[in-house]
């Protein structure tokens, strides 16, 4: 098994900021003559991957968003079109004594005493 070890000057055809595997006995040698640093990961892959999960939790946000406003405008078009065939068949608009309007405001009466 090979052991990673990132360069930190230049040997032989590795410059520094390379990262080559070698033998354990070879690899423990560059890193006690100084030439060299045990391979550490680079932790931009967890934040990657924590970066791309938060995108793809967006992007079921809006599909279910957008799923709810299409169905919202369906909605919307039943209606408008049942309105527009009510009113085709001389059916009146709807008057302020309808259903859904505010009540009629009495007048005011004085006081009692």
């Amino acid at each position: 098994m090979l052991t990673p070890v990132t360069f930190k000057k230049h040997v032989g055809r590795y410059n520094p900021g390379e990262t080559a595997g070698f033998l354990p006995q070879r690899a423990a040698q560059y890193i006690a003559s100084g030439v060299a640093v045990a391979y550490r990961a680079p932790k931009t892959t967890s934040a990657k991957v924590a970066e791309a999960s938060e995108a793809a939790q967006a992007l079921a946000e809006a599909q279910t968003l957008k799923a709810q406003m299409e169905a919202r405008a369906a909605e919307l078009d039943a209606r408008e079109a049942a309105l527009a065939e009510k009113e085709a068949a001389g059916g009146a608009p709807a008057t302020s004594s309808e259903a859904g309007s505010p009540p009629a405001q009495g007048a005011k009466t004085p006081a009692k005493k």
